[in-house]
Order: C-alpha cells, then structure tokens, then sequence
C-alpha cells in the first residue's frame, strides 16, 4: 500500500502509525544543504506538532526555509531467506511535506505541546509554566499532504 491520504484506510493506517510510532524524523535544506533531526512528537487529526530551543541548527533551518518533510515508521522487522536477494524488511510508515510553522499564541503552543505529552504519557493534564512557554518553540506541520506505506504486513485494521 502507498498512496496519499484520502480514504478512510489511509486515515486509519496514519493513525496506526503516529500512535505507534515512537520518534519522528524532521528533514530541511537551505542553501543546497540537507539536514535531518530526529524530535519527539505529538499528533492531532490535523497536525505533528514538535519542540525545541529557540537556537540552534533546526531553528536557524526553519527560519530560513519552512519547508520541510517528516517520515514516522514502526513495526520494523527484518526478514531473512537462503537467497540474498531476497532479503527484506516489514515496517508501517507515513511520510509527507509540508510547513514547519511556529506557534507563536500561547493556547496554540500549549496545545502542541499537550499532544506531545498525551503521546508518551498518555494523558493530557499536564500544566506549563510561563518560563517553558516563553523559552521553548513549538512547531506543528500539516497532515494533508501524508503519505502511506505498508511493506510485507498483512493489514489489521483493528489494531
């Protein structure tokens, strides 16, 4: 399966994936220079929404160009057979573009920043201080350009 996020399948397999998934990676250019990271993420129906200092290599990269693409994976397993070639690997992934785009109002940093938390703890009561919401970026890039892939998995949706 790959193909872009249209159908209800596509929408299930990109949620299967951004719950699953435990980093994602984030890719930027400037000045014909490629540079990836990989960040800690939290996810809506419409938006990844990621962190960072307010310096750095990343930030300097967003500033100058905001175009970006992202690619989460999981499920990952190597196969192995007598022949080399046939060789192969069995993953889950979502890959898009898009805007890497700065939160600047507070609501909207505090809401990226509680879809982080409800991924890796589960729960969304979680209180910032002003000293974190005024010293850490946050940033959120559109879902709607997604893409799906499905390597040697026989589906379960109800996963």
């Amino acid at each position: 399966m790959n193909s872009k996020y249209t159908t209800k399948e596509n929408k299930t397999h990109i949620n299967l994936v951004l719950k699953n998934a435990i980093s994602c990676n984030i890719s930027m250019a400037n000045n014909n220079i490629p540079y990836m990271v990989t960040v800690n993420f939290g996810y809506d129906s419409d938006y990844i929404y990621f962190h960072s200092n307010q310096k750095g290599t990343k930030v300097d990269m967003i500033n100058s160009n905001p175009l970006v693409c992202y690619g989460l994976h999981y499920g990952v397993e190597v196969f192995s057979n007598k022949q080399a070639c046939n060789w192969g690997t069995k993953y889950r992934s979502i890959s898009g573009t898009g805007k890497a785009e700065l939160l600047t109002n507070e609501d909207d940093k505090t809401n990226g920043l509680l879809a982080i938390m409800q991924k890796y703890s589960g729960s969304n009561e979680h209180v910032f201080n002003e000293h974190v919401l005024d010293h850490t970026n946050v940033y959120r890039i559109s879902l709607k350009n997604a893409t799906v892939k499905n390597n040697h998995w026989d589906w379960d949706w109800d996963e």
